[in-house]
């Protein structure tokens, strides 16, 4: 389990570099829209959501899953596996809104200083990333959010 950690960590982080510091090369605007990429960071949740549900389900005889309740949550991610499922969702859609936010940047030519803290926050925490993007976006082009390409 620690070695798949270690994976699920070290998987993105090209994307992340390049986002952050090789905007224009062609491979990083591919990657950045690449399904598969995405896709990946997404299965690798899945993976890990299904080995919590069934080390859950083998420790105790039934699947309990309770996502309605603080308690019931804190239960979920109390095990290794899963934490290891919680990490695996957090970092997949870290990496989705970070795409999403590098291919803005790249359509309103938003300068390094924004591009850079917006994506290495994301990547850090997540939201905090995203509303620095959305606060240089609102200032910038007012408050609407970008339009779907």
């Amino acid at each position: 389990m620690e070695t798949f950690f270690k994976y699920l960590n070290s998987f993105p982080m090209p994307l992340w570099l390049a986002m952050m510091f090789a905007p224009n090369h062609p491979l990083t605007e591919r990657a950045s829209r690449s399904s598969s990429v995405l896709g990946i960071a997404a299965a690798h949740y899945v993976l890990a959501i299904i080995n919590a549900v069934r080390q859950d389900q083998a420790s105790s005889g039934d699947v309990k899953l309770d996502i309605m309740s603080l308690e019931g949550v804190r239960a979920g991610l109390s095990s290794p596996q899963g934490a290891l499922a919680g990490w695996a969702h957090m970092l997949a859609l870290d990496l989705f809104t970070g795409a999403w936010i590098f291919r803005q940047c790249r359509r309103y030519n938003a300068p390094a200083w924004v591009r850079i803290p917006a994506l290495l926050f994301t990547l850090m925490t997540g939201p905090f990333g995203l509303i620095i993007f959305l606060i240089w976006y609102g200032r910038s082009h007012g408050d609407a959010l970008p339009p779907d390409a």
